[in-house]
């Protein structure tokens, strides 16, 4: 299960990433009081920028909101929150994948008769159980913004 929840969220943070990617780069901006997002790239000789978002037509004063919405969550802040993102799921996997290469090991202890090399090993093995308990909740809440997804599993809900 684990396994396939680093992979699950993996695969939501490339898609993430490649939709930020192919946006407009920023920044981003608005101007007080009107609903349109427009990428911050006047220059001489080119005195507007380049739209994003026209949000002047949206019903019931929502323009505003939602072109400030739009802003806050440009590629920049987006690639940024990816990366924090990839930082936690990579920890957690290389505790995952740590944890397996000393489960070979142990098994390999046991098999040769080095008792003494088994237990350093299993303190170890339980050191990497205890630090991957406290990431498993926080990787289950990673998760949670794509319960909608059909590759999500209920039971990687925390």
């Amino acid at each position: 299960m684990t396994a396939d929840l680093v992979a699950f969220l993996r695969a939501r943070l490339d898609e993430d990433e490649q939709t930020a990617r192919a946006a407009a780069s920023g920044p981003w901006i608005r101007h007080e009081h009107v609903a349109d997002v427009h990428v911050d790239d006047a220059a001489e000789g080119r005195i507007y920028r380049t739209a994003v978002a026209d949000c002047r037509r949206v019903r019931d004063g929502y323009g505003v909101p939602n072109a400030l919405h739009i802003v806050r969550h440009q590629p920049a802040r987006v690639l940024a929150e990816v990366e924090a993102k990839r930082q936690i799921v990579d920890a957690y996997a290389a505790i995952l994948n740590e944890r397996e290469v000393l489960r070979v090991q142990m098994r390999a202890a046991l098999t040769e008769g080095h008792g003494d090399d088994f237990m350093q090993m299993h303190r170890q093995e339980s050191e990497l159980i205890e630090k991957s308990g406290h990431l498993v909740p926080v990787i289950r809440v990673l998760a949670l913004p794509h319960v909608e997804h059909p590759d999500y599993r209920e039971e990687w809900r925390p």
